[in-house]
């Protein structure tokens, strides 16, 4: 089974990072668009993943 290395490498660093993405997106009451900046991220990741070629296709 084939696992893509970029999907791999962000499984890792998410397991490393999210207590401190955690505190960060709860920390206050200010940052309310906090939560928003990371779905805009996972949104531009994904759109970016689309947007390369794909050399395999049959």
């Amino acid at each position: 089974m084939y696992i893509n290395r970029g999907l791999l490498l962000t499984i890792a660093l998410a397991f490393v990072f999210i207590p401190a993405v955690d505190e960060w997106l709860w920390a206050g009451t200010e940052g309310w668009y906090r939560p928003f900046l990371l779905w805009l991220a996972a949104i531009a990741a994904a759109w970016w993943n689309l947007q390369r070629p794909w050399h395999d296709e049959l």
